[in-house]
């Protein structure tokens, strides 16, 4: 490259301002230059869950749609700490179960009532336990510190008359469940998705414990009452996990939430793809609820839509 010098300074030829320009014509024609592409961080959860899933599935219908910003999911321990991530500026965009959302909704603001989520109790396919009432003086696991599964873990036996010191809990992740079933190392354990939840299905056909659910059906009653219909009536098919019944469990929303401060644009591109990519938004292998539509997507627990979220909703009804 050919240059001109004046002083300590290097000044651009003649060909070299020629090429430059020639460079920013071709970036104004295709529309896009490096600048334009914004990257923006998701809360997620631990590998194998949904919410990773979810996250990877929502941050490739994104690359695909040249929306002019990506996604990065961000691994996370899940719920509560994907609230204290999106509070502090840490992370724009996150998901969450809508119950821990709801017990302290300040400065969160929803961008759609995504999926439902299935909290499964499970147990050695032999055990004796058969009820929540069963668990007192064993040791069990409610999921990962800081996840959303332990926040309605705790609840969940409270409305079974425990408290935590009825019980030893064990922290798990998702990928530990299925051994630590297997050895003995707890006595039960809950975690939460669609149905079945790969990590648990790819556990067991790897050699762990082959598993039960426990019903939650008592446990729902006592948690409505307590906290109304943020949790709901669901139900586990025959086969998942290999059993022949079907299992009574509880449901619970999840929710892409966004910092007030997020673009509005950035937030109507989500919502549109939210609802045109919807089929492309199912994590593999997983079966559940879906709110994926302009009419479903907006019953966010009573957190209050982003302003973006707001005008494309609006815009998609006309």
């Amino acid at each position: 490259m050919r240059t001109e010098t004046i002083g300590s300074l290097a000044k651009p030829g003649r060909r070299t301002f020629l090429s430059a320009a020639a460079a920013g014509a071709f970036l104004t024609l295709t529309g896009c230059t490096a600048a334009e592409v914004r990257n923006y961080e998701i809360g997620a959860a631990e590998p194998g869950g949904f919410f990773s899933e979810f996250s990877a599935l929502l941050a490739a219908a994104v690359e695909r749609s040249g929306a002019g910003f990506r996604l990065l999911p961000r691994t996370t321990s899940g719920t509560v700490q994907n609230l204290e991530l999106l509070r502090n500026g840490t992370v724009p965009l996150a998901l969450a179960l809508a119950d821990a959302a709801r017990a302290d909704p300040a400065g969160l603001y929803a961008v759609g009532r995504v999926y439902q989520n299935y909290l499964q109790f499970a147990v050695p396919a032999d055990s004796s336990v058969r009820n929540l009432n069963d668990l007192k003086g064993r040791r069990i696991s409610l999921g990962p510190d800081d996840s959303g599964t332990q926040f309605a873990g705790r609840r969940i036996l409270s409305a079974a008359n425990l408290t935590p010191d009825d019980v030893d809990i064990h922290p798990l992740a998702l990928a530990e469940i299925t051994g630590a079933l297997a050895d003995g190392t707890v006595d039960a354990a809950l975690f939460a998705g669609g149905f079945p939840v790969g990590a648990i299905s790819a556990g067991t056909a790897a050699g762990g414990s082959e598993i039960r659910l426990l019903e939650l059906n008592e446990e729902l009653e006592m948690l409505q009452r307590r906290y109304g219909a943020v949790y709901k009536a669901a139900r586990i098919p025959a086969g998942i996990y290999g059993s022949d019944t079907e299992v009574d469990t509880i449901g619970v929303a999840s929710l892409l939430l966004a910092r007030h401060d997020l673009a509005n644009d950035v937030v109507g591109s989500l919502v549109e793809i939210l609802v045109s990519q919807a089929a492309e938004l199912v994590p593999a292998e997983s079966v559940g609820a879906q709110y994926l539509d302009a009419r479903s997507l907006i019953y966010t627990s009573g957190l209050p839509l982003h302003s973006g979220a707001a005008a494309a909703y609006r815009s998609l009804h006309g």
